[in-house]
């Protein structure tokens, strides 16, 4: 079973009208409602990636009708204007709906004196035209990015999910559990580091070791949250990006079904990745081998994800959902 490419991909590129988005656009997430689709992507200005502090990503904003064709904004709707977001930027949004608020998890990218912090960071908006930051929200001591949140509580609590370690071979996919909206806002403190201190309790993804003859060899790179959780009849739809033993790096596509009671249990994934990097954009790019799923939504019958390739532009791919959800396996 594989994902469909939308035949107009890239569906957003960048912009070199507009300095903020005149190097590249990529890993967009998008949040369907009511027959609107908003699509929150990073961008960056066209300067080398290992020129820290000019180097800048920002978050944009565009909408559709048809999940296809988005009209974006001039100006950005996230910038770096915070101490922990100085040297790199913000990068690669999720977006879930709480109310009649919106919570946007960014990775804040803090450089300075040869330290990189990498971490969660969120922001909170009604309107998508002004947006109120809460800080870091992540673990502040250790590396921490691509983290998203059930659109309801789950027996009375919001489950949220980020990967910890990211881009390493102990790329983890965690989770944790908060009891109200002013604790996701403001995690209590502790709250964060426990769920590393009890690894084994609140990992939900972890990578995969690699064995020959009964010994292990290795350990592959472990895998990556992708777009946030979707509730289906069978459980929560959960695209990931999977650990790997390429030879090479490469950022695939794979799906997992999540239990709809304790959400960060794992009832079967896809035995094979459902997309893999094979387009020329794909597979030489800003960073080469990129296929990295960031926004999933279902409009009718269909699964739509929005992927970055090879760290430059914005792809739509996508595949009926009971065809998906017959393809899962325990």
């Amino acid at each position: 079973m594989r994902l469909i490419r939308h035949p107009q991909n890239p569906i957003l590129q960048k912009n070199p009208a507009n300095t903020w988005e005149a190097g590249s656009v990529f890993n967009a997430n998008v949040f369907y409602e009511d027959g609107l689709f908003r699509m929150l992507y990073r961008a960056t200005n066209d300067v080398k990636t290992s020129v820290s502090g000019q180097y800048i990503s920002s978050i944009g904003y565009a909408e559709s009708t048809d999940g296809i064709h988005f009209e974006r904004r001039s100006e950005p709707l996230i910038t770096p204007d915070q101490p922990y977001e100085q040297g790199l930027g913000c990068e690669d949004p999720r977006v879930t709906k709480i109310g009649e608020e919106y919570f946007i998890y960014y990775t804040a990218v803090e450089w300075h004196d040869n330290i990189k912090n990498v971490r969660v960071a969120l922001a909170t908006t009604t309107d998508f035209k002004t947006v109120t930051k809460h800080g870091v929200v992540g673990p502040h001591g250790s590396r921490s990015k691509a983290a998203a949140l059930l659109p309801e509580p789950v027996n009375g609590q919001y489950i949220w999910y980020y990967t910890w370690r990211a881009d390493r071979p102990e790329s983890t996919i965690m989770h944790a559990r908060f009891g109200s909206v002013a604790e996701l806002k403001k995690p209590p403190a502790g709250l964060i580091a426990n769920t590393l201190e009890h690894y084994d309790e609140y990992a939900v993804l972890k990578p995969t070791a690699i064995e020959h003859d009964g010994h292990v060899t290795g350990v592959q790179r472990g895998p990556e949250l992708g777009a946030p959780p979707i509730r289906t009849k069978d459980g929560w739809l959960f695209i990931y990006c999977p650990s790997n033993t390429e030879d090479h790096r490469e950022w695939q596509i794979n799906a997992a079904l999540l239990d709809l009671n304790e959400p960060w249990k794992v009832l079967a994934t896809t035995s094979e990745p459902i997309l893999r990097p094979e387009t020329p954009e794909e597979l030489e790019g800003v960073v080469d081998h990129v296929t990295f799923p960031s926004g999933a939504v279902i409009v009718g019958e269909d699964l739509y994800v929005y992927y970055g390739s090879g760290d430059q532009g914005v792809c739509l791919a996508t595949c009926k959902l009971d065809e998906l959800l017959g393809n899962l396996t325990p």
